[in-house]
């Protein structure tokens, strides 16, 4: 991040995958939304008994209909608007991320080879360890790197949701916690944080043996 040579791909990258996984988060909300209206629509099918075509209609527009688009992005959007591009994104984020990795790596490997050279003692694999070790760190930070920055960003949008659904709880205790769901799922999460910590705080130093 800080080479002259690499800080177009360092930040620039990484600015490009914070913004698709931006807009991936911001869709799965859309989706979310989508889904309540679209089993409200399911949940009061007996009301178009009398009328099929209308309510078979509105089942398609809920589906696979453009409306959203043709009239300037306003209204309720379809599933297929949300859908195809939240699947495009998807494919160039994985894409885009392995590319970044890769790039990372080769970064790595080409400050590491220099100071291998100019090591006075010979250390025995030395080659195969800097083309391992980096290619598992690129591969680590484009995994566990991606799902941090995705959590976060969607635990950020679904606060207002999980916020605005806490009034309707009717649990013991929870009823009287006004933002109840956020504080129970932020609680929750801190708990598994903790107890992975724990479990897992011997593993690095035993893939290392």
């Amino acid at each position: 991040f800080l080479n002259r040579k690499w800080r177009l791909w360092s930040w620039g990258g990484l600015f490009v995958l914070i913004v698709s996984l931006f807009f991936q988060v911001q869709m799965t909300v859309a989706i979310n939304s989508w889904y309540g209206k679209f089993y409200d629509l399911l949940q009061n099918a007996t009301n178009y008994v009398d009328k099929p075509y209308e309510g078979i209609d509105l089942f398609f527009k809920q589906l696979v209909s453009v409306d959203y688009i043709l009239n300037g992005f306003e209204g309720d959007p379809s599933f297929v608007v949300i859908a195809f591009p939240y699947i495009t994104l998807a494919i160039f984020t994985g894409w885009f991320s392995r590319i970044y990795g890769l790039r990372w790596r080769e970064a790595i490997t080409f400050s590491y080879i220099p100071q291998w050279q100019a090591v006075e003692h010979e250390i025995e694999g030395a080659s195969q360890r800097i083309q391992e070790d980096c290619n598992r760190f690129a591969r680590i930070v484009e995994s566990l790197g991606l799902q941090v920055i995705r959590a976060l960003m969607t635990l950020i949008a679904f606060i207002p949701i999980l916020w605005g659904l806490s009034d309707k709880v009717d649990l013991p205790i929870l009823r009287d916690i006004r933002g109840s769901l956020v504080w129970f799922s932020l609680a929750v999460s801190l708990g598994g944080i903790i107890i992975s910590w724990f479990v897992g705080i011997k593993l690095p130093g035993l893939e290392y043996k």
